[in-house]
Order: structure tokens, then C-alpha cells, then sequence
């Protein structure tokens, strides 16, 4: 019999050995989740005259009551409006206004809490007005100005990755001791007599009762803990309870803290139920909860940054219950070896049952691992942005010690499935299955192999298990250290450079100065000094007003205004998303005065295309998460590996009949070549003999120019001007525009047409049937064509 102290020991001796495996991870001094990927006016910059707001944008969606931008002087004097601005169609961005600067020394200090897993973080960075004529403030440099742009290290805080690690092995290891009684011990033992089936049931449920009252309440402390550490970080006067009822992250850690309680009360009524009803009624409640635990997890985790949430978190989930299944399995097999050496006198029963509980524990890993690769697979594309990443980031790095810790683990998982698991079953199955038919010699030898099996398959699911346990450590550091794609996002905007426009023009007596920054796409911030021909500010001004145009291809993009603000006189300031388009636009200047006419100059500003942001609604919740695979080649992959999955435990579906046996195996093997169609055959991309036929329309000079301007007119928004796929709007589309330049010789004209009439299913492509007729279309194909690869005009 098991006692509650065995079960405390058990459960010691797991998170002893989680801590001794995991230790090299726990390194890393800070959290890095909502990062500041862009600002204006930007690290280390020196401005001629000072902003008007200050603007940022972060690598995740924030949280707007737990976001602060503070803007002070050198003296630590606040110097903004202490009004933080938000965007909701952008949820990366934050504004403040600024008081008029005087030249000197400024400190941008910003702190955040990620929306999606609740971390804080912070940071600041200096700036300097300089003197109207350009030059530095008197005793005024960089070289005491301390910055942190990015808040120090990728990796998280020790304790904070040690208390998701123990909240973690705990759960997992309670959720899938249980699932082990359920799907393992029942079973296996449903052909013994009813004393020795209860005897065999009943110590099952204690063990799993006991590691539920040891571990359930220490996953709930550790969580607790980690949540009060979460409250106690943000630099916002937000209470626990604001945090736990108001935040989207605070709500789901409640809901886990919660659902910790519900397991533990289920576990309890597997203890207490005097029926099988009521036992069966615990046991159900404790798996149920733990389960919802794991989502709660998942919900906060990184898999819910960015499009194709649903499938994300989907994954992310999937791949902690196999995970958890397979761990608590692992945790069970040895304890049920052990336990069987004393508890049968019937040696024929014991090892019958030891070679039934063997080959249903072999059925429950090996589903588990597919299920974790494949999750895992999905994971890595998710939340690895490029194979670069893989190695150049702090995330991807932990992900490669993650895959190095899963090579033993796999290779120690194959020796006991399918080398010392078959080989008990077929020692029992020669020793008492065939009552012992065999000869002495083979019986004296399958005893020998069966009292060695006993020794090593402890020892070796020890160490499987053990090893799952690092790989949960690796886990634990990867869902609080920074993301992949938050990092690459701070490395490419480090990498952009600013592109400011600042010029001069005179105009009849005025002189103007335009000054835009940063000159991108997107917000921008406009300053236009206007002084008289002596140098002195004009006073008379009675209205200052900018008007955008794009040049590059007139009319594809309407004009737009902006009234600026007076701030002082001669100086006035505006700012706003008026340029859509990287390229060349006019910006003509329109001053009002009162003693005299108006003056207009047009400057052509050379706009530069957006800096990085990796804005956290990018495309739907039901959308593809990564672009390297598309929805045929995924669903293929997800088909043939059920139908392996099915063909390499065929063996198990000989308890079917003949008939469905077959259709068992017939069933994989059409699962196989259905997805080898889909992922291979589906809108595969190959080259076309002659690409145009079924075109009624020649490519005439006038078609092709017809076909130009209604590309101009209705897809450079999101194809772009040159047809790469990096249209204003080219961000926020998942899967991103088509680059034409790749795709066009690629696919025939008839395939082009269906594109345009119909939309592309599975993307942001409308449907241009009804406002287009078919020579229309066909115009744009034939632009299409001749723009993006080699075919002449007629």
C-alpha cells in the first residue's frame, strides 16, 4: 500500500530532479515582451526644433491602463502633459504630449504590461533639443545619458521561471497520473477477478490521490506567487483584485487559480466517493480542471501574440496535455511495476497485467509524442519568424536546447517502445500466455529476461522521465523570456535608419523651413518655421497648412491636409498618418497672413517605407499563424501523419474484426495519399507550358495600359506600386499580398482571372466580380503579366 508520505517523497523527488536538469537554464535578469521596436523622436536623437509628442510603438499589443510614458529633463522635471495617448486601431502604440522644450537634455522613461501574457517591462532613452541654429546646448552631450531601449536582457527572471516550472510539472504530473488510471490501469486490469481488479484500481486512485494533494496545492501557490510578483512589478497603482477582474491576463490566471482548486476538489471526491459513480464523478472533474488549467496557460502564453490565434493556442495546448500525458504516465509505470512484485500471489495474473498496462503505457506515449512533435513543429513555425532567428535570437536559442534535450528523450522513448516494451510482452506472452508450453531451457530463459525486464524498465522510464522534465524546464524559460519575433523586430528597427526631411525655401519674403520626422510611412511629426527675410519669426501668420500628394503615381492615392498648430510665433507643428505610400510626395505649404498675400511653396519629400512593427492583430483569429507553409501543404501534413500514426499501431486494431481491420488500415493508407495530394498536388507551383492560353483578350498597349490603371486604382494598397506585396495595407493582411514578381510565371492567365474574379480563399483577396467586367479583368492580367515577368505586348 502507498501512503501519503510515499506520495510526498514522489513528488519531492521529481521537482528535485527538475531542478537539478534545469539549472543551466535559469539565467537572465529581466523580462523582454512588449519591446519598444520604434519611437519618434528616437534613441540618441538630436532635434533642430522640439517635438510635440513623443511616439512609440511595441513589438506586442499593451495593455492601456498599465502603459506610461513619463518625458523629463536632466534634473528628472517632468516636462509632458501626463495625458498617455492611445490608438485602437493599432494597439502597439502610445503617444504623450510635451510641454514647449527649451534646448537641453531629455529622458524618454516608459513602462508596459504585454496584453496578451501580462508581463511588464520598461525602458528609457535620451534626447536633445539643440539651439536654433543647430548647434548643442552649452555643457549638454550624450556622454552621461544612460538609455535601456530594449530593458537589458532576453531571458527572464530566475525565480520567476522556477515558479512557472514547478506550477507546471505539477500540474502536468497530476493530469497525467490521472489519465494514466483511466486509460492504462482500468483497462488492463478489466480481466482480473473483482477482488483483484478493486485491489488493483483502488491503488491506483491512491496514487493518484496522493500526488493531487501534494502537487495540485503547490502548483496553486507557485501560481499565486507568480501572479502577486506580476501586480507587485507594474508601475501603475493597479491593485490585485483591479488585475484579477479587469485585465484580459489577470481574468485567465484567476480562472487557472480557480481551476487549481476545482482538480484538487476532484481529487478529493475520488478519495471520498464511496460509489464507483462518485469516484468516476472525481476523477472526471479532476482531469476536466486540470485541463482547463492548461488553457488558462495557453491563453497567456506566447501562442496568443499575432494572427491565427485560435490554431496557435490550439497547438500550444494540445502540445502541454501530450506532454503532461506522457510525463504522469511516466511518473505511474514504475510505481505500478514495483507495486505488482508484492500484490499478486498469482504470478500468471501479475505479469499478465504488467504485459496489458505495458503495451496501453507503449499506445499512450507513442500518441504523445507524435502529438508533441507535431505541436511542436507547429510552435516553432509560429513564433520562429525566419530561420535566422533559429540561431540569433535568445528564444531561438532556448529552442535548440529544448531539440537538444529531445534527442535522448526520443532515443530512450524508442529503446522502451519498441525494443524492451515488446520484448516483456512477448517474454510473458511465452511464459504464461501459452501456459508455458516452451521447453525448460526456454522457460529458465524468459525468466531470466523477465526479472531483468523488471530491474531496467524502472530505470529507463526513470530516465524518460527525467528528461521530460528538463524539456519542461526549457518550456517554463520560453514562455517568459522574450519572443522571437519581438527581438527580430528591435533588430530591424536598430538596423532602420531614420530618413528625415529638412529643408529650406524661400518664398517672396517669407523663408520656410520644412521639417518631417521621422519621413516613413505612418505617424509623422511636421514642423514648419516661418520667418520674414531678416531672420525674425513671421507674426502675421494667420493659418499654416500642409497638402500631401503622391507623386509617384498620380491619382492612385487622393490628396490629404493638415492644418498646423501654432506653438509659438513663426513655429507651428501637426502630426498624423498622411503618407500611405513609400515614394516621392509633394507636400505643398499654404501660409495665411493678414498683411499680405498668401505664400505656397511645394516641397517633394523622398518618404521612406515603415519601420518594423510586429503589430499583435495582424490578420484573424482563424488565419494560417506562420506564411512558410499554406493551409494544403499543413491539413496535408496533418493527414498523412494520422494515417502513419494509424499504421504503426495497427497492431493494437487486431482486436477488430477481418473487416474492420482492413478498413482500418484502408482508412490510413487513403488519410496518407490524401495529404501527400494536398500538400504536394493542391496549387503546387510549377511552370506552365504556355500561360496564356484561355486568354480572349490580346495584350495590346492599350489593354496592358487599361489593366495598369485599374491595378493603380484598386491593389497598390496592398500589392504595392512595383507589385511586391508591401502595399500600406500589406501589414495587417495575413497571408501577406502576393509579390507578383515571384508569382506571375508561376501560374497560367485562366488561374490569374479566378484569382481576381473570385478572391483567394484563405486570404484578404476580395472577390472583383461584380465591379469589374471580364475585359477588365483580363486588362489587369495582361498588366500583370507584362509587368511581372518577361511577355512581350502586342
Amino acid at each position: 500500500m502507498v501512503s501519503r508520505r510515499a506520495g510526498a517523497l514522489v513528488a519531492l523527488l521529481a521537482l528535485v530532479v527538475a531542478g537539478f536538469v534545469g539549472a543551466p537554464f535559469l539565467a537572465g535578469t529581466a523580462y523582454a515582451h512588449a519591446s519598444l521596436v520604434r519611437a519618434n523622436p528616437a534613441n540618441n536623437d538630436t532635434l533642430k526644433r522640439p517635438p510635440s509628442r513623443i511616439i512609440l510603438y511595441f513589438s506586442e499589443a499593451i495593455e492601456p491602463d498599465l502603459t506610461q510614458i513619463q518625458v523629463t529633463d536632466d534634473k528628472k522635471t517632468r516636462v509632458d502633459d501626463n495625458q498617455t495617448t492611445f490608438d485602437s486601431k493599432d494597439d502597439t502604440f502610445a503617444s504623450v504630449g510635451v510641454k514647449t522644450l527649451d534646448p537641453g537634455l531629455y529622458f524618454v522613461r516608459w513602462s508596459n504590461v504585454s496584453h496578451v501574457d501580462g508581463h511588464n517591462y520598461a525602458g528609457s532613452y535620451p534626447f536633445i533639443v539643440l539651439n536654433s541654429d543647430g548647434t548643442f546646448p552649452a555643457g549638454v552631450s550624450f556622454d552621461n545619458a544612460q538609455s535601456e531601449t530594449n530593458g537589458g536582457g532576453l531571458l527572464p527572471n530566475n525565480t520567476d521561471v522556477a515558479l512557472k516550472w514547478i506550477a507546471l510539472i505539477s500540474l502536468a504530473i497530476v493530469a497525467g497520473a490521472a489519465f494514466f488510471l483511466l486509460a492504462v490501469v482500468r483497462p488492463a486490469a478489466s480481466f482480473l477477478e473483482d477482488a483483484d481488479y478493486h485491489r488493483a484500481i483502488d491503488a491506483a486512485e491512491r496514487w493518484v490521490i496522493n500526488l493531487a494533494h501534494v502537487l495540485l496545492p503547490l502548483s496553486f501557490i507557485t501560481s499565486a506567487v507568480l501572479i502577486l510578483l506580476t501586480v507587485n512589478r507594474f508601475q501603475t497603482s493597479t491593485t490585485l483584485w483591479e488585475y484579477l477582474t479587469t485585465l484580459r491576463t489577470g481574468r485567465y490566471r484567476g480562472f487557472e487559480l480557480i481551476l487549481l482548486a476545482v482538480a484538487l476538489a476532484g481529487a478529493d471526491l475520488l478519495y471520498l466517493g464511496r460509489t464507483k459513480r462518485l469516484r468516476n464523478i472525481g476523477l472526471a472533474t479532476l482531469l476536466g480542471a486540470s485541463a482547463g488549467a492548461m488553457l488558462m496557460y495557453s491563453l497567456v502564453s506566447h501562442a496568443a501574440v499575432g494572427k491565427g490565434q485560435f490554431w496557435a493556442v490550439g497547438s500550444d495546448f494540445v502540445h502541454l496535455v501530450a506532454s503532461s500525458t506522457w510525463l504522469g504516465a511516466l511518473v505511474m509505470l514504475p510505481t505500478l511495476i514495483r507495486w505488482l512484485r508484492w500484490q499478486f500471489d498469482d504470478d500468471t495474473q501479475r505479469f499478465l497485467y504488467l504485459a496489458n498496462a505495458a503495451d496501453r503505457f507503449s499506445i499512450v506515449a507513442g500518441i504523445s509524442v507524435i502529438a508533441i512533435l507535431a505541436t511542436g513543429t507547429f510552435n516553432g513555425l509560429t513564433q520562429i519568424p525566419n530561420p535566422d532567428a533559429m540561431v540569433h535570437t535568445t528564444y531561438g536559442k532556448v529552442l535548440l536546447a529544448k531539440l537538444a534535450l529531445l534527442a535522448p528523450l526520443l532515443a530512450i522513448a524508442g529503446v522502451n517502445a519498441f525494443v524492451l516494451k515488446p520484448r516483456l510482452v512477448s517474454v510473458i506472452d511465452g511464459l504464461y500466455q501459452r501456459g508455458g508450453s516452451g521447453s525448460e531451457d526456454a522457460q529458465s530463459g524468459w525468466s531470466r529476461q523477465l526479472a531483468s525486464l523488471q530491474r531496467l524498465l524502472p530505470i529507463t522510464a526513470a530516465i524518460e522521465a527525467a528528461l521530460v522534465i528538463a524539456v519542461f524546464a526549457s518550456v517554463a524559460v520560453l514562455s517568459q523570456a522574450a519572443t522571437a519575433k519581438g527581438e527580430v523586430a528591435q533588430q530591424q528597427a536598430s538596423q532602420t535608419k531614420a530618413t528625415k526631411f529638412d529643408q529650406a525655401a524661400t518664398q517672396g519674403d517669407l523663408k520656410l523651413t520644412l521639417d518631417v520626422t521621422p519621413n516613413r510611412v505612418g505617424v509623422n511629426q511636421y514642423d514648419l518655421t516661418i520667418q520674414n527675410a531678416d531672420g525674425t519669426p513671421s507674426t502675421t501668420v494667420t493659418e499654416a497648412r500642409l497638402r500631401f500628394n503622391y507623386d509617384d503615381v498620380p491619382g492612385a492615392v487622393g490628396p490629404s491636409e493638415l492644418i498646423l498648430i501654432r506653438f509659438s510665433p513663426g513655429d507651428y507643428r501637426g502630426a498624423g498618418a498622411y503618407f500611405s505610400q513609400p515614394g516621392n510626395w509633394r507636400t505643398d505649404v499654404t501660409v495665411k497672413r493678414s498683411d499680405a498675400d498668401d505664400a505656397t511653396h511645394a516641397f517633394v519629400l523622398p518618404v521612406g517605407k515603415a519601420a518594423a512593427s510586429t503589430t499583435a492583430n495582424q490578420g484573424g483569429n482563424f488565419d494560417l499563424p506562420f506564411t512558410v507553409f499554406n493551409w494544403n501543404e499543413v491539413a496535408g501534413a496533418m493527414l498523412a501523419l494520422a494515417g502513419a500514426a494509424i499504421i504503426l499501431y495497427r497492431e493494437q486494431l487486431r482486436w477488430l474484426r477481418q473487416p474492420g481491420y482492413r478498413i482500418g488500415v484502408a482508412i490510413a493508407t487513403a488519410l496518407m495519399l490524401s495529404g501527400a495530394v494536398l500538400a504536394f498536388g493542391v496549387h503546387s507551383h510549377t511552370g506552365q507550358g504556355n500561360q496564356r492560353v484561355g486568354n480572349p483578350v490580346p495584350p495590346t498597349a492599350d489593354s496592358v495600359a487599361a489593366g495598369k490603371t485599374l491595378f493603380q486604382n484598386n491593389c497598390i494598397v496592398c500589392h504595392g506600386i512595383d507589385g511586391r506585396g508591401d502595399g500600406p495595407s500589406a501589414a495587417s493582411l495575413s497571408p501577406s499580398p502576393t509579390d507578383f514578381r515571384q508569382h506571375t510565371p508561376l501560374h497560367t492567365d485562366p488561374q490569374f482571372f479566378s484569382f481576381v474574379a473570385n478572391g483567394y480563399p484563405g486570404s484578404a483577396m476580395p472577390a472583383f466580380r461584380k465591379a469589374f467586367s471580364d475585359t477588365d479583368i483580363w486588362n489587369i492580367v495582361n498588366f500583370l503579366r507584362a509587368a511581372f515577368s518577361d511577355a512581350p505586348t502586342q
